[in-house]
């Protein structure tokens, strides 16, 4: 799981990111959410499209509600051939936001560590740490993902001779952990950071995760177009987040802005969330 990003120059994508704008980050959105019928028509047009990612439309309680108001006519979450080859030709991409995350692997990676990558695609991240030259020696690398995309990261390993680096389709699967990634992902899944780590066979020493949209609002969850179908993504509260990890044992580190990432949902821009963010925390 991931951000895929629609070329910004595309008049079709100006167009509407001046109507996002106007309906999500102004207080006429909550002017046009009073207008009968208009928020829901908006949602259908958002849901329809397939052009352009990185949408997102209505205001959930749960994750069950926000996939049952998915259209039959979309696929739905992120378990899809389509969703599988978005990053085929990504392996050698990477962002601003991610060089955080590979500064803090520098200092909490080690030989003979076992790093599980929750929702980590492809093994984005892994390959662009291998770039680099810092794979710790005898250190493994396992990502867990769902199950398409766990087998297209397979056969794309094995066509780059990426020994250390193997996938897994549940959380049950990942033996040992030491180190704890998740870079875009937990705010697709629908067990909570605390739930996640109960999951685990051990607790890891340090955890790292990026591009999180983290509010001073309360929990929700919207719905968010990512082209090839349309994900349940979860808005978490910064105190109650933070208070998942505290309560299992870790104190935080270090926390980072993410810039190139926000969430702008039309009609609701109390919502607003101008830059995602990044985390370490180390277990006491």
């Amino acid at each position: 799981m991931s951000e895929q990003h629609a070329n910004p120059t595309n008049p079709r994508r100006l167009g509407y990111k001046a109507l996002e704008i106007l309906l999500g980050r102004l207080p006429t959105g909550r002017w046009a959410r009073a207008v009968p019928g208009l928020p829901r028509y908006h949602a259908r047009q958002v849901m329809a499209r397939r052009d352009h990612t990185g949408l997102y439309t209505g205001i959930y309680p749960t994750y069950e509600a926000a996939m049952a108001d998915i259209p039959q006519s979309r696929q739905a979450g992120w378990d899809h051939d389509s969703s599988a080859k978005l990053w085929l030709d990504q392996i050698d991409r990477v962002t601003p936001s991610t060089y955080p995350i590979f500064f803090w692997l520098t200092q909490v990676f080690g030989g003979q560590d076992a790093l599980v990558d929750v929702g980590g695609s492809i093994g984005l991240t892994y390959y662009g740490y291998r770039r680099l030259g810092n794979m710790p020696p005898n250190a493994t690398w396992t990502v867990v993902e769902v199950k398409r995309i766990a087998e297209q990261g397979t056969q794309i390993a094995q066509r780059e001779g990426a020994a250390a680096l193997k996938f897994v389709d549940q959380l049950a699967a990942v033996g040992r952990c030491d180190v704890l990634l998740s870079a875009g992902a937990l705010q697709y899944m629908p067990l909570s950071p605390a739930s996640l780590l109960e999951a685990l066979p051990g607790k890891p020493r340090h955890i790292l995760l990026n591009k999180l949209p983290i509010t001073a609002g309360e929990d929700c969850w919207t719905l968010q177009n990512y082209g090839p179908a349309v994900a349940p993504n979860r808005l978490f509260n910064e105190s109650r987040f933070l208070q998942q990890f505290a309560a299992h044992g870790y104190q935080l580190r270090d926390r980072w802005a993410v810039q190139d990432l926000d969430c702008v949902i039309p009609f609701h821009p109390e919502r607003f969330i101008k830059e995602f963010a990044g985390f370490v925390f180390e277990r006491r």
